[in-house]
């Protein structure tokens, strides 16, 4: 990841980015009358900085790269913000691709995969694009299925440390949630920081991802 001295020239151009992916929330809750935008918006400078900064490795052309980092939205019923992040950035590639034709500009695995604007407009509809974080298909982004808050939280965890004892430290586990105190897994994940910070400081090693 760059320095953020490096990185703020491309603040400004964030900010649309992240003006965007706003406009794209309201407009696909409010077409479809249901959910409601507080949380998926709370989430877009988190998302625009994770993805764009060089934090987070991944390839937007093909989500299902063996070493790319892991994204799990822990909080499952926010996942607009996942599916307007995703249609934004897409459509800079499809522009892109139109305007130079070049292939690196295309999706790898084809348009079947690719989820652009006019994917939102099926959100909870029949064969549209699902209420909560699925694993398939145009959202191959996501690396868990969740829903409630904080429902991923204990699969990223779990994931962290399978990668760990995979002996590929270098692939990352990135979740995103709301924060609830009364999360029903925050104990879960407690507990598993502990175990972490405590082999850590007996052993000397590494934490999870």
């Amino acid at each position: 990841m760059k320095s953020p001295s490096d990185l703020k020239q491309h603040y400004d151009k964030w900010e649309v980015v992240k003006d965007l992916i706003d406009q794209c929330i309201d407009i696909m809750l409010n077409l479809r009358q249901s959910g409601h935008p507080g949380g998926s918006r709370s989430k877009v400078h988190a998302m625009v900085s994770t993805l764009l900064s060089g934090a987070m490795r991944w390839d937007i052309r093909d989500a299902g790269k063996v070493f790319s980092d892991r994204y799990v939205l822990a909080a499952g019923h926010t996942n607009p913000v996942v599916y307007a992040t995703l249609a934004v950035l897409n459509e800079a590639l499809r522009i892109k691709y139109k305007q130079t034709k070049l292939d690196k500009y295309k999706h790898y695995k084809g348009d079947e995969f690719q989820l652009v604007w006019e994917d939102l407009i099926t959100l909870r509809n029949n064969k549209g694009l699902p209420g909560h974080a699925e694993m398939e298909g145009k959202t191959l982004f996501f690396k868990f299925n969740t829903g409630p808050s904080g429902h991923g939280s204990p699969a990223a965890a779990g994931e962290a440390l399978a990668l760990k004892y995979a002996n590929v430290p270098e692939v990352k586990v990135f979740a995103l949630s709301l924060i609830h105190i009364s999360e029903p897994t925050r104990p879960e994940r407690m507990a598993y920081a502990v175990v972490c910070l405590k082999k850590k400081v007996r052993g000397g090693g590494g934490g999870g991802g």
